[in-house]
């Protein structure tokens, strides 16, 4: 990932705001969660954690692991200033 300037990560954070939609391929999965990119958010990149992916209700116990590749869809609920991420929980 390429880094990015305050301005260009600024830029990114008004485009995708909190709860803002977010659609985005899966670059590489991990144990910990999944690594996404975004159109329009060059030298960043969204992250969606375990957490993130869970489903069935606040308690949910299934995870949904996509695939590498696959076109994901998520909704951003943080902003990670350190590493210019989006966090993002999957829908």
């Amino acid at each position: 990932m390429a880094s990015m300037t305050s301005e260009e990560w600024d830029a990114v954070k008004r485009k995708y705001p909190y709860g803002s939609t977010v659609d985005g391929t899966v670059d590489e999965v991990a144990p910990f969660g999944i690594f996404i990119s975004v159109a329009g958010a060059q030298g960043s990149c969204a992250f969606a954690d375990v957490a993130g992916m869970r489903h069935g209700g606040a308690g949910g116990s299934t995870v949904i692991w996509p695939e590498l590749g696959e076109v994901v869809t998520g909704v951003v609920v943080e902003h990670t200033e350190h590493n210019h991420q989006l966090k993002l929980h999957l829908r």
